[in-house]
């Protein structure tokens, strides 16, 4: 992991430094106990990729007819290939590839960015501190570059392989494929922890230290989006629709426990004022989880003409097939295992008293 091999460097530099440290300065009960900070640096996030999850149910065969609630996923997209394939025969013709991939991975990072904080520690004898702290970090989350391709390779071959069942009627037919994406979206994090600080020396106008603790995980914002959305017409003038509609987002938990671990230096200015560098990586279990949402719709109007039917194996366009499946009500497809993590390396300056 990225944000821990940065965080040891940190620890090891912090050892080193501590190489000389004298014995212990003498107690000296009138000295300040308390410092507040404030700190801003730069936050630098940990995206694991396992998980589990499943696709819902999106179509089947009924008395050797397909019903289908979408063509771009799951059932409804391998029986739409299958039929295809037996239809075509020795000239395959073009097949939807479906977004089964995307909806059964992590298809969401979250991305670097600033981050600002504040932090109030008490200490403990010489070498020990208790800090309470808080952190602010401005992440976005965005559609990784494998999930953004895969959407748009599903949108665009949905049109030839629709326009190729729909050729079997001498009808004009049209198709259409767009997906509209919301991504990118400002999703901050507010990290609230307790922690202990132990000091490697004592004594000096520089104090490297070891911390660590834990708290919990704050996360707002918004999640990026996509839909897609298909449809097809026969006839001229159109008498039979057929609107394939499917949105997917991803989703995080508002509230997780944390750990932390991490190490840095503080630098006195002068009795009262001094300034630290300090590196933590915050640990949490992933949470991010992708559903989808399926809307399939039909319609159609008399033209006074009987009504146009298209049989293509198992595949039927009337009035009432194939987009005749349920439903899909927003249905989680992956969940992400594993810990997330968050490494923020900050400077700040600090006043005693």
């Amino acid at each position: 992991m990225k944000g821990t091999v940065v965080v040891w460097c940190v620890v090891i530099v912090a050892a080193f430094a501590a190489h000389d440290a004298a014995a212990q300065s003498p107690d000296a009960s009138s000295e300040p106990k308390w410092n507040v900070e404030v700190h801003a640096g730069v936050s630098s996030p940990y995206n694991p990729v396992a998980g589990s999850g499943s696709l819902p149910s999106t179509g089947t065969v009924v008395q050797g007819e397909l019903s289908a609630s979408t063509f771009y996923l799951g059932d409804g997209a391998r029986l739409f290939n299958e039929n295809q394939r037996v239809v075509t025969g020795t000239q395959p013709g073009p097949l939807i590839v479906p977004l089964d991939a995307v909806l059964l991975s992590a298809m969401v990072t979250r991305e670097t960015g600033s981050a600002v904080g504040v932090r109030l520690a008490r200490d403990i004898r010489n070498r020990f501190a208790v800090q309470v702290s808080g952190d602010l970090s401005f992440d976005h989350l965005a559609f990784t570059s494998a999930a953004l391709t895969a959407i748009e390779v599903t949108r665009s071959s949905y049109i030839p392989a629709v326009e190729r069942a729909l050729s079997a009627s001498p009808l004009t037919s049209s198709v259409t494929s767009v997906a509209t994406i919301s991504d990118r979206h400002f999703a901050p994090q507010v990290f609230a922890t307790g922690a202990i600080v132990v000091k490697l020396r004592t004594s000096g106008n520089t104090i490297p230290y070891l911390t660590g603790g834990g708290g919990v995980v704050l996360n707002g914002g918004s999640s990026p989006s996509a839909t897609l959305v298909g449809t097809y017409t026969l006839d001229h003038p159109a008498q039979l629709f057929g609107t394939d509609t499917v949105v997917i987002t991803h989703d995080e938990k508002s509230l997780s426990g944390l750990g932390l671990g991490g190490g840095g230096f503080t630098h006195d200015l002068n009795a009262k004022w001094g300034i630290r560098v300090d590196a933590r990586e915050y640990l949490y279990q992933s949470s991010g989880t992708n559903t989808v949402n399926v809307t399939p719709t039909l319609g159609f109007q008399s033209t006074g003409q009987p009504m146009p039917v298209v049989n293509v194996g198992t595949l039927k366009f009337a009035a009432t097939t194939p987009l005749n499946g349920q439903p899909v009500l927003p249905s989680p497809t992956f969940t992400g295992s594993g810990l997330h993590g968050n490494l923020i390396v900050s400077t700040g300056l600090f006043v005693r008293f």
